[in-house]
């Protein structure tokens, strides 16, 4: 696995949407990559929230943006980055498309309890999920997760004393897990 610096989150290149989509708009794209790669070096205080929860407009008139899914598929693996970071916890998932998660990445991966006052998802429920996306990734068969599977997972809230993860962490990773699995089957 591969972490990402404040210098890689900088110099990253987004290609340009298809024709006949809009795109994001680059100046707002690159000026809140700018603001992560701050974080990451501690001079500006993002969150995963923050991260998940940001809009862009549209390019300029008669421009196209970057692409929207190259874009957010990033931010996915920024976001769970930074979580992890921020926490202290050595990184759990590659930022580079190149590097796609791996069945090993997924018997290492740890969530974080949720924060003290919130509710979080049920650990159990969490962990039967990664067994099945470790097999899913092990072994490419009929019988693996598809995104589609993946994107209408729901895991109950915890019950009060027993294990549970941020659900913040738990969703920044489903999201990176469907857009993977959706690229390795179109």
């Amino acid at each position: 696995m591969t972490g990402v610096t404040p210098d890689d989150v900088r110099r990253r290149h987004f290609g340009t949407a298809p024709f006949g989509h809009h795109g994001y708009h680059p100046g707002q794209v690159d000026a809140f990559c700018a603001r992560i790669a701050d974080t990451m070096s501690g001079r500006d205080h993002l969150s995963a929230a923050d991260i998940r929860l940001v809009e862009f407009d549209g390019p300029p008139s008669g421009h196209r943006g970057y692409d929207i899914d190259q874009v957010d598929e990033f931010l996915d693996r920024i976001c769970m980055d930074l979580e992890y970071l921020r926490r202290g916890h050595p990184l759990i998932a590659p930022v580079r498309q190149e590097d796609p998660l791996t069945h090993d990445d997924v018997l290492r991966v740890r969530f974080s309890a949720p924060p003290f006052g919130l509710s979080g998802y049920a650990a159990e429920e969490v962990g039967a999920f990664l067994d099945r996306l470790a097999a899913t990734l092990a072994h490419d068969g009929p019988n693996g997760l598809t995104a589609e599977d993946v994107r209408s997972t729901a895991f109950h809230t915890a019950s009060p004393g027993t294990a549970a993860y941020h659900r913040e962490e738990v969703d920044a990773f489903l999201d990176l897990v469907a857009h993977q699995l959706a690229k390795t089957t179109s």
